[in-house]
């Protein structure tokens, strides 16, 4: 045998060992895994090329190539006892994609036990180990219906991919606080996803953002129900057939009355805070499917502006009237923003896609799909046209090729994601901290719009097909 035929020999002796210990995965998948890493699935100056793991799945790797040299690199994340993912080779320098391959399978010791926890590290709870509590109906869906499998594997893997959840996380999760853990969670993907250092080095407030030199702290918070809190799936609640009702009224008095009560902790006066961008993040949850429609009610109350559609000598014309207090019963004043006081509050943010169903969606489009089923999206994109008064409509299969066009690499966690600017903030938001998301600010006295991408889902409804 020639040396040529020892190495051959050797090379397919190689390929049958990675081929029994490396499956494939979808790039889609690992970017899931890879939030856990500190500033998420972002690998400049390397590209992705492809992603594997183990047939156990205790650990899952990705080959990169850095387009500057051809090199290629390996990145490797191994499951602790906790089920958590920790870096376990991050290297380069390998001159063919086999070759990384090669080291990628070795690194990623699926015959080795777990990775102990470092010391002095409390391990986590498990986010579906119940204890005998008495859980929501939201938990009991997620956990018991395979057409919402996607959204469970999604779920699981961002809880642990967070930094350092509080101790009352996974209760809350289970019971009566399920709405603002989601609001956590896809928090956490939408800012990692962005290349967005986050921490949670303090009990409060829940984030620190950091990236190209900027910083933000960031509390979560939710408007819920009033008295008892809507379990499962309640019937959707009508849009209020009045305009002004749904900008002026009850939708913005729940928001109001959401953000002061956070306000009134005055997180500002905290030592770490003090000095730095503080923002409060936002999710609608007080009615039934509210999220859908409410979200126009948010920037009425921060900027006193009410949005009105008139007939001008050249056509419908958009304008904004000033508003002073809100139409709802306890008669608040509109402008939050307007309010000098309010300096310390650098901007809101909000998002109207911590819900089931964007979970299920990213959970589906990474690989994790029940036999049968199917999904289609429907709902209303923002038309930037110029002169444009109405959204446009769309409903399209998620798999579909139309579907993953409506933006350059398909759906994104961060796309629904708005940041409202105070402009009397002291210490303002960079818009270099958060690129992904569509920023509000003042501009000559007019509310203008930053965003990055061009198709904007202002509102959607996803339905669910389950074939027998």
């Amino acid at each position: 045998m020639t040396a040529e035929d020892t190495g051959k020999s050797a090379e397919a002796a190689d390929a049958a060992e990675q081929a029994d210990i490396l499956m494939p995965i979808p790039e889609r998948r690992f970017d899931i895994y890879a939030l856990t890493l500190p500033r998420g699935p972002n690998f400049d100056p390397r590209e992705f090329v492809s992603s594997w793991r183990v047939r156990d799945g205790s650990a899952v790797g990705a080959v990169l190539e850095d387009l500057e040299t051809g090199r290629y690199a390996i990145l490797v994340l191994r499951r602790r006892v906790d089920h958590r993912f920790t870096v376990a080779a991050d290297g380069g320098g390998f001159g063919s994609e086999d070759a990384a391959l090669a080291a990628l399978a070795q690194a990623m010791r699926p015959s080795q036990p777990p990775v102990a926890l470092p010391p002095g590290e409390r391990r986590r709870a498990p986010l579906l180990e119940t204890d005998g509590r008495s859980t929501n109906a939201y938990f009991n869906i997620l956990t018991g219906d395979i057409s919402h499998l996607p959204a469970l594997m999604t779920i699981g893997e961002i809880y642990l991919a967070m930094p350092r959840p509080d101790e009352n996380f996974v209760p809350d999760f289970q019971t009566e606080n399920f709405n603002a853990r989601l609001w956590e969670l896809h928090l956490l993907a939408a800012f990692r996803e962005q290349d967005i250092a986050v921490s949670q080095p303090m009990r409060s407030p829940d984030f620190f953002l950091e990236r190209m030199g900027h910083e933000c702290w960031v509390e979560a918070v939710t408007a819920n129900p009033r008295g008892e809190r809507t379990h499962g799936y309640a019937p959707p609640v009508h849009v209020p057939a009045d305009l002004a009702e749904r900008l002026t009224g009850a939708p913005a008095e729940r928001f109001a009355m959401t953000l002061r009560s956070k306000i009134q902790r005055e997180y500002e006066k905290a030592p770490h805070v003090q000095g730095k961008a503080f923002a409060l993040a936002i999710a609608d949850y007080h009615a039934p499917s509210s999220m859908v429609w409410s979200r126009e009610a948010l920037p009425v109350y921060l900027y006193g502006v009410h949005p009105k559609v008139k007939d001008g000598p050249d056509g419908r014309v958009a304008i904004g009237d000033p508003l002073d207090r809100l139409q709802g019963e306890h008669g608040i004043p509109a402008g939050l923003f307007r309010d000098p006081a309010m300096k310390h509050l650098s901007a809101v943010m909000f998002s109207n896609a911590a819900t089931f169903s964007k979970f299920n969606r990213m959970g589906f489009l990474a690989g994790w799909r029940p036999p049968g089923l199917s999904m289609v999206r429907e709902g209303l994109i923002f038309d930037r046209e110029p002169g444009a008064l109405e959204p446009k409509q769309f409903r399209l299969d998620i798999l579909s090729d139309e579907y993953t066009a409506l933006w350059p690499d398909g759906e994104a966690w961060c796309q629904e994601l708005e940041v409202f600017h105070n402009p009397l903030a002291e210490y303002p938001v960079a818009f270099d901290l958060i690129p992904g998301a569509t920023h509000w600010f003042e501009e000559d006295g007019e509310l203008s719009c930053s965003a990055y991408w061009k198709t904007s889902v202002l509102s959607s409804v996803t339905y669910l097909n389950l074939e027998k």
